[in-house]
């Protein structure tokens, strides 16, 4: 078993979620340029270059943390999602969609306190 979580630790987890969440920006910019045209390429290769410094981190954070603690604290790229297809992309930010993001907050919530009781 893991050692106690340390809110920096916590907080690194959630920083290399934010990195993998600009992956989803940058593959849907990518989605609007004409297919193997340059910028669609430029995009691939950005895509390329955040999915392997997240994947670095992700092994840093896994040492660090449960797997089934870490991969379900992925989920917070919901979070994210919404704020940057609100900010960026100018898409709605829905009651429902709300609703689910908070549910599942709730569960990573749930998840990381009971592994503290265990303790």
């Amino acid at each position: 078993m893991k050692s106690k979580m340390k809110m920096k630790d916590i907080l690194m987890l959630q920083a290399i979620f934010l990195i993998f969440s600009i992956n989803s920006i940058v593959a849907k910019l990518a989605s609007g340029e004409e297919r193997f045209g340059i910028m669609f390429f430029v995009f691939y290769g950005i895509e390329l270059g955040i999915l392997g410094v997240y994947a670095v981190l992700w092994q840093q954070a896994i040492k660090r943390f449960e797997l089934s603690v870490a991969y379900a604290n992925k989920a917070v790229t919901l979070i994210w999602a919404l704020i940057w297809g609100k900010l960026i992309f100018n898409e709605r930010i829905t009651i429902s969609k709300i609703a689910g993001i908070l549910l599942v907050i709730a569960g990573i919530v749930i998840l990381n306190s009971g592994k503290e009781a265990e303790e």
